[in-house]
């Protein structure tokens, strides 16, 4: 019986991030706490989980597409097959998770691994870096700001005087 899993995540990154957490091994170690050797490149062989998974990448688009063999140490199965469609929308990045000829002894804790242990950790860690983003963010606007108002004080125009918030000046002696 041929098994698949399908799955969709939608992650408030954008594709290159999601590209460089499925592809860069620093990024992989990162959301999963262990060491991975991976080249982006159709044919090139990579390890994942300090090589206790591994396979062949198959085909990949930057940004867009990676497909690999999957291959568990304890799995059979030689022709089990992942497929990472990456869609730009809305803010956040789709991925589209495709998983086919899964083991079948091992269907049940592969569905829920995706979650958990794989996609699931790059959501939570790409869009933890997203906060950080956006408070930033808001740190360039104040600057911006501050710059325009020094820009309005170069081409002679007054800034408009801040009214103290109900204290009275004290008194010079």
């Amino acid at each position: 019986m041929e098994l698949a899993i399908r799955q969709k995540y939608n992650i408030k990154a954008s594709p290159a991030d999601v590209w460089r957490a499925l592809t860069d091994p620093k990024e992989i170690q990162e959301w999963s706490g262990a060491t991975a050797y991976f080249v982006p490149i159709a044919g090139a062989r990579y390890t994942l989980w300090n090589g206790t998974i591994g396979g062949k990448i198959v085909e990949a688009v930057p940004e867009k597409k990676l497909v690999q063999t999957w291959k568990p140490e304890d799995w059979t199965r030689e022709d089990s097959v992942v497929t990472f469609t990456l869609t730009w929308g809305k803010g956040a990045t789709r991925v589209d998770l495709l998983h086919e000829n899964v083991e079948e002894s091992d269907f049940d804790g592969t569905t829920e691994g995706w979650d958990i242990y794989y996609l699931g950790e790059i959501k939570k860690m790409l869009e933890a870096r997203g906060t950080k983003v956006a408070k930033e963010t808001k740190g360039a606007k104040a600057a911006k700001k501050g710059a325009s108002k020094k820009a309005k004080a170069k081409s002679g125009k007054k800034p408009a005087k801040k009214k103290s918030a109900g204290k009275k000046p004290a008194k010079k002696k």
